[in-house]
């Protein structure tokens, strides 16, 4: 119980600022006898899709022989149906600003319907070869059913899901033409992944300027920096040309730190301090390769320090302003 917030609500119900029933409601909160339980009952939810997705597949791959494939694509093709069904009687309607969702489970449902979706179009494909060998292109359908999903029905969950599935499609059509997952095509899948996360990052800014969905900006802006920033860590990480990666690292993650602090965007600014980590890592410990020393070991620790410390008065300062 918060004594002071008791007391708070007392004096405004004394002075009328509140009514009866809104002091007793604040009243129940302020000494903990109403506590909400969104949260835990909306992970509760999450985890349960892909339990039963999971689930799902298992029970697919262990006995498809015994039911036949026809039935498995149908009852997928059936049971996604019946969520989506669910799902377009129940949405309120299409609004380009944020909209509530109907219920609680409402998110979810649409999310389980979604993945059975794929896992039919992904079974059909596997069973079937309906699109021989331009298969990664089901990754494009998924992605794009993915994202249109998720603007018309409101969902970040969903949104989350169709740029990291799209992304996905690019690295492994990359991968499938360099006819490998080694190092030959380590450079292609960078640039394929600062281009999608210049793209995403883009997208991020539109959609606030615009104010198309501006909610999706954090969504579209944590990909796309995941990708950009990312790509160009690995680049440093690299044995060829990493002081150039490096350069480029550390200018873009000094770009995203002054526009992160100036718009108030947190976890923006740590996404931009903690790529600059890696890439000033990778600068200490390059004068020690050949040589057994913990001098680089301490100089990783201090930055590390460094890091944590600026993320965390800087947090301070913007959630101040």
């Amino acid at each position: 119980m918060n004594p002071d917030v008791v007391a708070a609500i007392a004096r405004l119900r004394t002075e009328h600022v509140l009514s009866s029933e809104q002091a007793a409601r604040f009243n129940r909160v302020a000494r903990r006898d109403l506590v909400s339980v969104r949260v835990e009952v909306r992970a509760l939810l999450y985890f349960g899709v892909l339990l039963l997705t999971s689930g799902v597949g298992f029970f697919v791959v262990e006995h498809h022989a015994d039911i036949g494939r026809w039935a498995i694509a149908t009852s997928l093709a059936f049971a996604a149906a019946a969520c989506l069904v669910w799902v377009v009687r129940s949405a309120p309607r299409f609004a380009w600003s944020e909209v509530d969702s109907p219920s609680v489970a409402f998110d979810y449902i649409l999310l389980l319907g979604l993945l059975l979706f794929a896992s039919d179009l992904a079974y059909v494909e596997a069973q079937f070869t309906v699109l021989g060998s331009r298969w990664v292109h089901h990754l494009l359908v998924i992605g794009m059913v993915y994202a249109l999903a998720a603007y018309r029905w409101d969902s970040r969950v969903v949104l989350g899901l169709a740029l990291g599935t799209l992304a996905a499609w690019r690295g492994v059509s990359i991968s499938l033409i360099a006819d490998s997952l080694g190092a030959r095509d380590a450079g292609a899948l960078r640039v394929n992944a600062v281009v999608f996360g210049v793209l995403y990052v883009v997208a991020a800014f539109l959609s606030a300027r615009l104010d198309r969905k501006a909610h999706f900006e954090e969504i579209f802006g944590n990909a796309g920096l995941l990708l950009l920033l990312g790509a160009l860590a690995s680049g440093v990480m690299s044995e060829r040309d990493w002081g150039l990666w490096l350069i480029a690292l550390l200018v873009v993650a000094g770009a995203v730190l002054w526009v992160s602090f100036r718009f108030g965007r947190s976890m923006y600014f740590a996404g931009g301090v903690l790529a600059a980590y890696v890439g000033l890592t990778r600068l200490v410990f390059a004068p020690f390769a050949d040589a057994m020393s913990g001098i680089p070991l301490l100089l990783a620790a201090l930055l590390g320090a460094a890091a944590l410390a600026l993320i965390f008065v800087a947090h301070k300062r913007m959630s101040v302003s």
